[in-house]
């Protein structure tokens, strides 16, 4: 059995707050400018066109991708929205601008759970409050069907894409990871300690095994529950200074992992 201690408290602080609304202040072609306060690079969410007093639609994706806390200002990366996949609908041809609303941490009061096994998996959850936690088991289900018994960072986009979840957690033995989920990038950390006789691959769930494709990346099964997860939050966050000093803390400076970010300017 395992037994699980936070050390620290998760505070999540804007992480829990309601949707950040604010107007565009300027385009330029994919990027966009905004000020509000709160935001943090990563944070997701969309753009959105009001037509009318009744009317406005969605019309690009959007993830912050620079943040001046001087000022408060930040710069949007605009990209084409991917959350309705329903092609006999019909679409509109909108390119963004000034006026239109960007719509930030959208869905972070709904999350995902990554954890090693179930004593884990209830004492994060337990911890945090004002989150609506989505079984990791309806992950699991998706995963089999896609054939990925390890999950692809795609995966994690695809499915939180499609089920309205903002915010994802990884537990890893000492640290526990908050990231957006769709764009996975690191928004805090927080120190905790675990001690596991066993882990559950690819993660804690009541599905017995997930269905593996003949072939293809994400086919093989994984082996270990923290390495992969470390691997792949450092991939995706590779110009995280803040990371890369938690992970050469964690590890030797020799570790296989720090050669995964590029700190260069």
């Amino acid at each position: 059995m395992m037994r699980i201690w936070l050390l620290t408290l998760v505070s999540l602080g804007v992480l829990s707050a309601a949707p950040i609304t604010t107007p565009l202040l300027e385009v330029n072609n994919d990027r966009a400018a905004v000020t509000a306060e709160h935001l943090q690079k990563g944070m997701s969410g969309f753009i959105v066109r009001t037509f009318d007093a009744t009317h406005s639609t969605i019309i690009a994706n959007a993830r912050v991708e620079e943040t001046n806390p001087a000022n408060n200002r930040a710069i949007l990366r605009i990209s084409e929205y991917d959350g309705l996949r329903q092609e006999s609908l019909p679409g509109g041809n909108w390119t963004p601008k000034p006026s239109d609303t960007a719509i930030l941490a959208y869905d972070y009061e709904r999350a995902l759970l990554i954890a090693p096994d179930d004593d884990a998996y209830d004492s994060v959850t337990k911890s945090i409050q004002g989150i609506e936690w989505v079984h990791p088991d309806n992950f699991a289900t998706y995963l089999s069907r896609e054939g990925h018994p390890t999950p692809l960072v795609e995966d994690f986009r695809r499915y939180c894409t499609s089920n309205s979840i903002g915010l994802l957690y990884i537990q890893s033995a000492d640290t526990l990871f908050t990231l957006d989920c769709k764009s996975f990038t690191v928004l805090q950390t927080a120190p905790s300690r675990t001690s596991a006789e066993k882990e559950m691959t690819p993660f804690y769930s009541r599905i017995p095994s997930i269905r593996a494709a003949w072939w293809g990346e994400g086919s093989s099964r994984l082996e270990s529950f923290e390495p992969y997860y470390l691997e792949q939050i450092a991939l995706n966050n590779a110009k995280n200074r803040d990371l890369y000093a938690l992970y050469k803390a964690k590890f030797s400076d020799n570790s296989a992992l720090l050669r995964h970010f590029d700190l260069k300017e």
